[in-house]
C-alpha cells in the first residue's frame, strides 16, 4: 500500500475521531449524568436564597451548602429493559471557585478548592420512561475558610444584609463556584462525572435592626 493511501486512512480515522462528542469519548457507560439544579443554603439558612444563589457571611464561622439536584438518564431512550447492574453510585465531589476578573489565585484571590466524599449515594438504574434524580448536599465554603485568606480580608467591613445594590471593593466580592460531582457505574467501574456552575458572594453581612 503506497503511503499517499496510508496517510488518507489516517486522516480519515482522525477526522471520524474529530467528530465524536467528549461524553462519548469519555463515558463509556450506558448512560449519561448533569447536574441540573444548585440551590445555595447559608449556614442556619434556607436554600434557595437569592435565586438559587449563595450569600456566604464570613462573620458566621459556619460551613455554608448547596443542594445539587444530580440526574442520570440513559443515553439511548428506546431501551425498555432495567438491570441493578446498572446503579451508579455517587462517590466524590470538587468545588472550584474563580473570578469574572481573572484573578483566580487560590489562597489570595478566591478560596481554596474543595474536594470531598459522599456518603453511599447511589442512583437506581434509569428506566425508559425519563431520568432518575438524587439532591445531593455538600460543602461548597468550608468554615476555615472563612479564617483564611481571602476570606478574613472581609472581616470588619460590615454589610446590611439587604441584598444591594453592592459597590465593587466595598467589603465584598462574588466569585463563580464551579462544582463537579464524580460517580462510578457500580459493576463495571466505568466512571461517569458532570459539572455546574452558581454566584457566591461573600461579605462580613450584618444583621439590621
Amino acid at each position: 500500500m503506497s503511503s499517499v493511501k496510508v496517510l488518507g486512512i489516517v486522516g480519515f480515522a482522525l477526522s471520524l475521531t474529530a467528530c465524536v462528542p467528549d461524553w462519548a469519548r469519555e463515558n463509556e457507560t450506558g448512560l449519561l449524568m448533569e447536574i441540573a439544579g444548585i440551590r445555595g443554603v447559608a449556614g442556619g439558612g434556607t436554600a434557595g436564597q437569592g435565586g438559587g444563589n449563595l450569600f456566604s457571611d464570613i462573620g458566621n464561622i459556619v460551613n455554608d451548602d448547596a443542594i445539587v439536584t444530580v440526574n442520570v438518564y440513559r443515553k439511548n431512550p428506546t431501551v425498555a429493559a432495567t438491570s441493578p447492574l446498572e446503579h451508579v453510585r455517587l462517590e466524590s465531589y470538587q468545588v472550584r471557585y474563580f473570578r469574572s476578573d481573572g484573578q483566580n489565585v487560590e489562597g489570595v484571590d478566591v478560596p481554596h478548592r474543595i474536594t470531598g466524599a459522599f456518603s453511599s449515594q447511589r442512583f437506581h438504574t434509569p428506566t425508559e420512561t425519563g431520568e432518575i434524580e438524587i439532591d445531593a448536599v455538600i460543602n461548597v465554603v468550608r468554615q476555615q475558610a472563612k479564617l483564611e485568606p481571602p476570606l478574613i480580608n472581609l472581616r470588619g467591613q460590615g454589610l446590611p444584609r439587604a441584598r444591594g445594590p453592592f459597590l465593587v471593593g466595598a467589603g465584598i466580592f462574588t466569585a463563580v463556584a464551579e462544582i463537579t460531582i464524580y460517580a462510578r457505574q457500580v459493576t463495571t467501574r466505568e466512571p461517569l462525572s458532570a459539572s455546574g456552575r452558581f454566584e457566591v458572594t461573600f461579605a462580613d453581612f450584618i444583621d439590621e435592626p
